[in-house]
């Protein structure tokens, strides 16, 4: 089979397509014919070797997380999925990726039907960002209808997702984005948007319930005056502030602050799918790349100014 690979670290240029080993699904896995991926963040840091303490140096390495596509073969273990069905999820990037790759062997538990409304290019890009905003919104941070919410990167892979779900749960939301995205964080839904460019974050007034940094460029320090009593910071990546402030928090139960990573599971998945049919989640898609433009894809999202998401055909 074929599949897009790195046989080092380094720039989008290592990205190459190249026949691999074909895979075989376990007891409790399916094999699916991936249809569509995405480029996220972890991605292009997985493949510059940014990380390489978590993804180490056996190569080659097929890369890619988010995944969706056509079940081909079930395990003999496997009794909710048949081969014809279509569904989405994500991998480990960093430790397992394998969704810029042909064929793909997953266990049951990180999968679930697509969305019925979409189509695969989109189902392929919401697996990890959606869960991403999800987890962290409602898990994370407690998130409860008519809260005041906060998220940054509001028109970022994650953050307009966020934006979106937060708006199903009736929320108040407010943005913050670049002034010149500032049109397009309304229509995901923000109720108010805050330009980074036009204001000092430090200086502003308001108040939140839940602050969810969906890009991890601040810290609980920049936003705790803005938290109401018993608020919660939550990033996606993790600080000084978000390690050591939980800590602190056995001496002060006001106010929290805390980082996490996604975790792909079934039962999440299937919530977002039916936020995805209800018209409640709907991702912006900026660029559709095919597979082998893949290092194309790679050099866009490290310019880090991508609005909503990438996503990738994978046609072999």
């Amino acid at each position: 089979m074929k599949a897009a690979i790195i046989k080092k670290y380094g720039k989008p240029e290592v990205l190459h397509i190249n026949e691999v080993d074909e895979v075989y699904p376990d007891r409790n896995e399916v094999k699916i014919q991936v249809r569509a991926s995405s480029v996220n963040p972890v991605d292009f840091k997985t493949r510059s070797g940014s990380i390489f303490f978590m993804s180490g140096f056996k190569f080659p390495k097929v890369l890619g997380s988010d995944f969706s596509g056509v079940i081909t073969e079930c395990g003999a273990g496997v009794k909710d999925y048949v081969p014809g069905d279509e569904v989405f999820g994500f991998t480990n990037a960093v430790t397992e990726g394998g969704a810029y790759g042909q064929f793909l062997c997953v266990n049951t538990s990180i999968i679930a039907k697509k969305p019925a409304n979409f189509n695969f290019l989109e189902a392929g890009v919401i697996p990890l960002a959606a869960s991403t905003a999800y987890q962290g919104l409602y898990k994370e941070g407690g998130m409860a209808s008519g809260m005041r919410i906060c998220i940054t990167g509001a028109t970022g892979g994650v953050g307009h997702l966020g934006v979106q779900i937060a708006k199903a749960a009736n929320c108040h939301v407010t943005g913050i984005c670049h002034s010149r995205n500032k049109e397009l964080a309304h229509q995901f839904g923000c109720d108010e948007v805050l330009p980074y460019d036009q204001i000092q974050l430090e200086k502003m007034n308001q108040q939140f319930d839940l602050i969810f940094d969906a890009v991890g460029k601040y810290n609980y320090f920049t936003f705790r005056h803005l938290l109401n009593k018993g608020g919660t910071y939550v990033s996606t990546v993790p600080s000084f502030s978000t390690v050591f402030k939980p800590l602190l928090s056995s001496l002060s139960k006001s106010k929290k602050a805390c980082h996490f990573w996604a975790k792909s599971k079934t039962a999440d998945l299937t919530v977002l799918s039916r936020l995805s049919e209800q018209g409640a989640l709907k991702p912006f898609i900026e660029s559709v790349y095919t597979i082998e433009e893949i290092a194309k894809a790679h050099a866009l999202s490290e310019t880090q100014k991508v609005r909503g998401k990438i996503s990738i055909e994978v046609d072999f």
